[in-house]
């Protein structure tokens, strides 16, 4: 290979190598397969090896039985409940080992974190059946006496045992130790976390909490581009272990061609020492929208609460001010915006609608259940999503909406760790009053690396009739993106993607319907310090007048 030292004769490999081909043909069921010593030759220019492996498969067994012997504690009933193994099938190592680690896991969950199971095979070549006996030692119940944390130079003891599912004095519990390391690692705090039982004496256990910090803050000033902001300067700074509590602090700021904005978010997600996590935003942000500007100063606060492992819910009280305007006066962007405005006149009849300043206070309540075993780079597990805005009437304001979005991502660990990602997305708003309008700026702008790759910002959705530019956004929105993640060079977690994106925001007063815009492309993924950093280009497959065939983006921030 031109990048690593793969197809480069090794002779001491060749052994491995042998091992590596039988358990191949362990895992088809070929469980009497010989292997010889292999064979090298030296092609006559002595620039090629040929290595042969002679083998004899010999037969492919099936299960005839399976059974388990030692156990007390639970009946074969239990222990086979969940198996994957049946009678009948071909006998495939994978799977045996597979179905060990689960029945493992059945004894660790009620304290026999100790437990061992061997599998006992009986072939019988005249059938090519073999009976499978798992041979169990249950051992001692285990209880975990002391917990002890080293390797916290910053981070205090609390921050990390709130997070342990496993605690001194109670029985040991295998699945809560793996979603305690699950939890660790997810708080984004540490190179590596290790969670290692000590044993006292047969019954107990020390449990000793390994970890090892990495930076938490971040200072960062630098530039980039998008479809929507086109070019920018952003400085950011970011704590996300403030004084060693677990709590969040960011400042952020941005001057862009398009886009202006800064924001202060302070988050503590351990409020009172609870389950409940507060977070607190402040926010001024001008955004040019091609032919207009819009205006939004604010805050919100954020209480959220976890209702079990996977299950939690936030509730949201937001208020803003926004103004919607044509001026270019007091308008502060890169390069003065590179910004032409447009008469009122000129402007679409649902911007000229919405001209002038307008009050919005909300309150959004979400639910979300998020089963992914890494959030940053997840390969398995899902998340979905429910978000609901209540906007006026009662809580004052002059803008009377709802908006409703539901999110939802499932991952699927493939063959050679590739990762097979599909998402889909559904969102519905409006107006409830008359005389009031969905602020446009809370329309669903479908198109760009966040929706649909392949489209510049906006355009799967409504565009203006009269200048065939300017983006209006959508009621309704419906989103399907489905993502082939390959590992490209692993120890820097840059990763490559391939796509294909399905949606489109909805026109006022259209069906909802299949007919959906399409795109495709690749992308690159950077799991960086700052954040993952995205480089996409998607190709239209639905190009329409006065779309490009195809367009480049890049961003840094999350990707769900």
């Amino acid at each position: 290979s031109w990048y690593d030292d793969s197809g480069v004769y090794k002779k001491e490999e060749l052994d491995n190598d042998v091992e590596r081909i039988r358990q191949v043909y362990f895992d088809e069921g070929y469980l009497d397969v010989k292997l010889g010593r292999p064979a090298v030759d030296l092609s006559p220019d002595k620039k090629w090896f040929t290595v042969r492996f002679p083998i004899v498969e010999g037969p492919q067994f099936r299960f005839s039985r399976i059974g388990y012997k030692g156990h007390t504690v639970f009946s074969d009933a239990e222990l086979r409940s969940g198996s994957k193994l049946q009678e009948g099938d071909v006998i495939r190592m994978e799977a045996v080992r597979e179905d060990i680690k689960r029945a493992t896991d059945v004894y660790g969950a009620k304290g026999y974190a100790f437990s061992d199971i061997n599998p006992l095979i009986q072939p019988d070549p005249e059938s090519k059946t073999a009976m499978v006996t798992f041979d169990v030692k249950e051992g001692a119940l285990i209880r975990v006496r002391n917990i002890n944390i080293s390797g916290n130079d910053k981070t205090r003891d609390k921050v990390i045992r709130r997070e342990l599912r496993v605690n001194e004095a109670e029985l040991i519990d295998t699945a809560a130790m793996q979603l305690s390391f699950k939890r660790l690692n997810n708080m984004n705090y540490f190179e590596t976390v290790e969670i290692v039982p000590k044993q006292v004496d047969p019954s107990t256990v020390d449990l000793d909490v390994k970890v090892k910090e990495k930076s938490t803050g971040t200072f960062s000033v630098g530039g980039g581009f998008s479809s929507l902001d086109k070019l920018g300067l952003v400085a950011d700074i970011t704590e996300g272990n403030l004084f060693g509590r677990g709590q969040l602090l960011k400042i952020r700021g941005q001057l862009g061609q398009r886009r202006t904005q800064g924001v202060l978010t302070f988050r503590e997600p351990y409020l009172f020492d609870e389950a409940l996590s507060a977070q607190v935003d402040l926010y001024a942000r001008q955004t040019f929208f091609v032919s207009y500007f819009e205006e939004r100063r604010g805050a919100d606060i954020v209480i959220g609460k976890w209702f079990s492992e996977y299950l939690s819910g936030s509730a949201t009280y937001l208020l803003e001010r926004l103004n919607i305007s044509n001026d270019l006066s007091n308008q502060l962007f890169l390069g003065g915006g590179g910004v032409a405005v447009a008469p009122v006149t000129d402007l679409p009849l649902l911007v000229q609608q919405q001209l002038g300043k307008s009050t919005t206070s909300a309150i959004i309540l979400g639910v979300a259940r998020d089963t992914r075993d890494v959030y940053v780079d997840p390969k398995s597990g899902a998340r979905y999503g429910l978000t609901t805005e209540f906007a006026g009437g009662p809580l004052g304001g002059t803008n009377d909406f709802y908006k409703v979005i539901s999110d939802n991502a499932w991952y699927f660990p493939m063959a050679w760790d590739t990762v097979l990602a599909p998402r889909a997305r559904v969102g519905v708003a409006h107006s409830y009053t008359s005389g009031s309008h969905l602020p446009v700026g809370d329309r669903f702008f479908v198109g760009g690396i966040q929706t649909m790759r392949g489209f510049e910002f906006g355009r799967a959705g409504p565009v203006s009739s009269i200048d065939n530019v300017s983006v209006l956004g959508a009621t309704k929105q419906l989103i399907f993106n489905f993502d082939y993640v390959f590992p490209v060079v692993t120890e820097f977690k840059v990763k490559g993607v391939l796509f294909f994106d399905y949606g489109k925001g909805f026109e006022d007063g259209e069906a909802w319907g299949l007919n959906l815009r399409k795109a495709a492309g690749v992308e690159g993924r950077w799991i960086s310090p700052f954040g993952p950093l995205r480089l996409a280009y998607g190709i239209n497959l639905d190009r329409r007048t006065g779309e490009k065939a195809g367009v480049f983006e890049f961003s840094v921030g999350s990707l769900f």
